[in-house]
């Protein structure tokens, strides 16, 4: 059954606190939440003619490649992330855990290296972006 509080949340993302508007790129990253949450997300984003692109993250997956990160792959996975993260005008991050320890077991050192290779991409989103709430982000393009 659908739920109208995702459409409703999504609307508010969308419309209010990224304001987005036609033609506008968004980068909307769903960590470990529901399908429904990401597709309402969609759906605000085109009712508005903006273009969402979608990167769906799960802790899990993200723990087996953590686990076994080589230098060359994180270096190649932030220039992605970098190059797709500076054609965006909007951004878009909500995050839920199905398990919150699940990179417990990640070595600390790896876990430092993918936070040093994934520095930028971070600094970018900040760089280009207005906060809102921890979990939307505006460029310069357009402020909240």
């Amino acid at each position: 059954m659908h739920d109208i509080r995702w459409d409703n949340l999504a609307k508010l993302l969308v419309e209010y606190s990224i304001r987005l508007k036609r033609n506008e790129t968004v980068l909307i990253e769903a960590f470990d939440i529901p399908d429904e949450m990401t597709i309402a997300l969609i759906r605000a984003a085109q009712k508005l003619r903006g273009i969402p692109f979608v990167q769906t993250q799960h802790a899990r997956i993200n723990r087996a490649l953590a686990l076994e990160a080589s230098d060359r792959q994180l270096n190649l996975l932030a220039r992605h992330e970098l190059a797709r993260m500076k054609k965006m005008d909007a951004y878009i991050a909500v995050r839920g855990s199905n398990n919150i320890t699940e990179l417990s077991d990640v070595p600390p050192e790896k876990m430092k290296l993918l936070v040093k290779k994934m520095r930028p991409v971070q600094d970018q989103r900040v760089a280009l972006a207005d906060t809102v709430n921890g979990t939307t982000c505006r460029n310069e393009h357009g402020g909240v």
